[in-house]
């Protein structure tokens, strides 16, 4: 009985969210255009981390191999 309540919870939260997209659509993308920003930020940091550490190491690795 319990698995057919957690699929008609889930159909009445997929009725819900796609009505309230529909209802609030420039609430969302404001809130999109508000959040990509800041996960660009972050996600560029990250990269520049990962890359530099990458070439420090391929880097060493080399003179290693002298």
């Amino acid at each position: 009985m319990s698995k057919y309540l957690v699929i008609i919870g889930g159909i009445i939260c997929l009725i819900l969210g796609i009505w309230g997209l529909s209802a609030w659509w420039g609430y969302f993308i404001k809130g999109l255009m508000a959040i990509i920003p800041p996960i660009l930020i972050i996600a560029g940091i990250i990269l520049a981390i990962f890359g530099y550490s990458d070439l420090k190491s391929s880097l060493e690795e080399k003179k290693e191999s002298k």
